[in-house]
């Protein structure tokens, strides 16, 4: 027995990749792409007895346990149908086995390596004419499951033991499935019906060649097409994720060879039904096949190109595909097609709602994919409902309650958290059952649940429905109510902005008028105190309030404004007396207590009190203040029990209070430094914690006198000092031009204006500029003077 046997399946979705689990000694697999059929020779004598090995014998106790506990799991997932099946096996017990398949495949598609091991066992114990037709059952359901040659190998072999007449439909299928790659099996059921006798051997040929494709082919017809599903097994084994370009580049060779086009188009459902079988869950795979599918088989022709392809256990018409897929993986676009080859078929209102419920009873642990589901058939039963008829009105308004109540049973507030389903019923009363009456009931609704009163975009999904379809009667009262459930939340401009063009388009001028001023009293309310939050109400969606919201003017704020801060210090009693409070200081973490921040500037304790009293019993609620009495925006609040805090975090952590997004977390403050004396430098403490001393650094004085006017002045002094040396400057050229006749008077008086012009220079170089000395007043009192104040 392989050593494969004993490992478990692993927890992937891919069904090939899994292990196999032996169950003979007659049993050669050692993988899902290379089995060999035990030979006719081997024996069959007690398949289940062999499992049975001395490496890998086991307590029949602890495997009936473990069986058991596998069984009783309340939503199982693919692995633990894989332990289930190797629990079976190892325990030799067919009861068990049997039971294991049959949970499989209420489940999903059984994976045909577990389907193979399960029929060899089922074979042993197959003696009576009954139980042999149930053993052709279950290999009709196995060979409905995926494209397994190996498996077909077997089924074939057991079919050769049994007359050929008696089993002519399970041939017929087995050789339109796989005649075109087991040439082999053609030849065999030419051999079977070569030695029947004459009166049956037209009828029975005329039966096969007319399921089988290849029936009429020779070896060397066949070796093109072998060469070509060759070349495309080895790129397929090699390929390890799946790629539209190799079914494509393979079906476009296929269209090369001179074929007819019934062999065309099984050789196309051979390569899909092979990539299939190594990627079963690739949910484009499967809708490039059912694309495929649905192509005319000729230009121009109504025929579809599943009609030229005989039906074997591997169904490939559209709809045959899609309830195959749905068994194994399910996903919102093959979801999407579902409903769409319904709603094409022949079916009727009540087939169809019996098909989709029957599938979202498969769905219900997929919470995305049955709201998607969910919406898809409601958007089918509004196209199908004749608004003058009454009855079939009053049907689809009781379908949209039904799939709404049942959403909120099986998930609660997690389902539709964007009231998709809601929107969606308000929309088709307003718009195509022209009630908008009910639609204005039903947009109450949705602002009756807890969060939803909040969300500017349900405000103007409201507005717009109004808007285009009750023209504008209720838009004032709906944006009003709007402003006053938004408070001062940030998409509050959102609404105002569009209230204010709304009445600019489709209001006259007193309306304007009356909208610009509610409008401006509203923001500056708004902006003088902290709205309360509006972001909790009392409402749940399993008691949902149907009762349309009443418009009530603003209440003005009975809060007291914060006090101003104070210039001086708290004394030592009133600082001792803030210390000594419920909430004590602590460098762990203190479970039953929770830390806000973010909160809104004039929030208060009465508004911590109502957003989490729901969560438990609250001790003590602080709001962190500065020592001038400026609030921090964080808040700390006690509860009696570790688990009340547990759920407002969980509950609370980024909810919406006074407009701002609030962070909530158990409190852990960090180690407090220890306190010791003070220093003028101020560092004792830093230093007593181990850190690093950091230096001080000494301020300037500051002058209180304006830097402009400093600037100003000095300008004012340069430029009287510029223009008193013009002056001197222009004295000295008229001199110098009187005494031009003596030349020699000229060359002293230059040398010594040289020699005077180098002394100046160098006093210039040794003494600092007099305007940096006076260029301004350098104290309050020559400030004054200069302005003569």
């Amino acid at each position: 027995m392989s050593s494969g046997a004993d490992r478990k399946a692993s927890a992937g979705d891919n069904i090939v990749n899994e292990q196999p689990i032996e169950i003979s000694s007659d049993s050669s697999v050692e993988d899902n792409s290379n089995c060999e059929a035990p030979s006719d020779s081997e024996s069959e004598v007690s398949v289940l007895s062999s499992l049975v090995d001395s490496s890998d014998s086991h307590d029949d106790q602890k495997l009936a346990d473990e069986f058991s506990a596998i069984l009783d799991i309340a939503n199982k997932k693919y692995r633990h149908y894989m332990d289930l099946c190797t629990t079976a096996f190892k325990l030799n017990v067919f009861e068990k086995i049997e039971v294991a398949i049959n949970e499989f495949q209420a489940f999903t598609t059984v994976p045909p390596h577990i389907w193979l091991r399960y029929l060899k066992a089922l074979k042993v114990v197959t003696q009576t004419p009954a139980e042999w037709e149930i053993f052709k059952t279950k290999c009709s359901l196995a060979l409905a499951s995926f494209y397994d040659d190996q498996l077909a190998e077997f089924v074939v072999k057991s079919l050769m033991e049994q007359p050929l007449a008696d089993h002519l439909q399970m041939w017929s299928k087995i050789l339109a499935d796989y005649g075109l790659e087991r040439f082999d099996f053609v030849e065999e059921a030419r051999r079977l019906v070569a030695s029947l006798d004459e009166d049956n051997i037209e009828m029975i040929e005329q039966t096969l060649s007319a399921n089988c494709v290849t029936w009429h082919y020779d070896q060397d017809q066949m070796e093109p097409i072998a060469k070509l599903i060759d070349e495309f097994k080895q790129k397929l084994k090699s390929n390890a994720e799946n790629s539209s370009w190799l079914q494509e580049s393979y079906l476009l060779r296929a269209e090369t060879l001179s074929l007819s086009t019934n062999m065309k188009c099984t050789l196309t459902k051979l390569i899909y039904e092979r990539c299939l079988a190594k990627y079963p869950t690739d949910s484009r795979l499967w809708l490039d096949y059912i694309a495929y599918m649905e192509k005319p088989k000729e230009p121009e022709s109504e025929d579809l190109f599943h009609t030229a392809i005989c039906d074997g256990y591997l169904k490939c018409k559209p709809m045959e595909l899609i309830s195959r897929v749905l068994q194994i993986k399910p996903t919102i676009a093959i979801n999407h097609k579902y409903l769409e080859l319904l709603e094409q078929s022949i079916l009727s209102t009540e087939q169809v709602e019996s098909e989709i419920k029957r599938q979202l009873k498969r769905l219900e642990p997929h919470m995305e994919m049955n709201v998607e589901l969910q919406l898809d058939y409601l958007a089918y039963r509004v196209r199908h409902t004749d608004v003058n008829n009454e009855e079939e009105v009053k049907q689809l308004r009781n379908a949209f309650r039904e799939v709404w109540d049942r959403l909120s049973e099986l998930y609660g507030d997690l389902a539709d958290t964007c009231f998709e389903v809601l929107q969606l019923w308000a929309q088709v009363e307003y718009a195509k059952l022209k009630s908008p009456d009910k639609g204005a009931d039903i947009w109450c609704e949705i602002f009756s649940y807890p969060g939803s009163s909040v969300k500017a975009h349900l405000w103007l999904a409201y507005a717009q429905m109004e808007i285009q379809y009750n023209k504008s009667q209720k838009v004032s009262i709906v944006l009003r109510q709007a402003l006053e459930a938004l408070s001062m939340s940030p998409e509050v401009q959102i609404i105002v902005e569009f209230y204010r063009r709304h009445e600019r388009c489709f209001g006259n001028y007193e309306s304007i008028a009356e909208c610009q001023k509610y409008c401006e009293a509203y923001m500056e309310q708004a902006g003088s105190y902290g709205h309360q939050s509006a972001w909790r109400q009392g409402n749940t969606r399993r008691m949902p309030a149907y009762q349309k919201p009443e418009r009530k003017p603003p209440i003005k704020s009975s809060k007291k404004p914060l006090p101003a801060a104070k210039k001086t210090m708290p004394s030592s009693s009133q600082a001792k007396e803030a210390k000594e409070s419920n909430f004590k200081y602590s460098s762990n973490m203190e479970k039953n207590k929770i830390f806000i921040k973010n909160l809104y500037p004039q929030c208060t304790k009465e508004d911590l009190i109502s957003a989490f009293e729901s969560f438990g019993v609250i001790k003590d609620v602080r709001l962190v203040y500065r020592p001038n009495q400026k609030f921090k925006g964080i808040a700390y609040i006690e509860f009696e029990k570790e688990q009340e805090a547990q759920n407002a975090v969980i509950g609370s952590n980024g909810i919406d209070i006074g407009g701002q997004i609030i962070d909530v977390a158990i409190s852990n403050p960090p180690p407090k430094l220890p306190k010791g004396p003070s220093t003028s430098s101020g560092a004792s403490a830093v230093g007593a914690a181990g850190d690093k001393r950091q230096t001080v650094k000494r301020r300037h004085q500051t002058s209180l006198i304006p830097t402009r006017f400093i600037i100003t002045e000095v300008k004012r002094r340069k430029k009287l000092e510029l223009d008193d040396d013009a002056a001197v400057s222009s004295t000295n050229d008229a001199a110098n031009g009187n005494n031009t006749n003596n030349s020699n008077s000229n060359a002293n008086a230059n040398g010594n204006d040289n020699g005077n012009v180098n002394d100046s220079g160098k006093e210039t170089a040794e003494q600092p500029p007099t305007a940096s000395v006076s260029t301004g007043p350098k104290s309050n009192d020559d400030f004054r003077k200069l302005f003569n104040i």
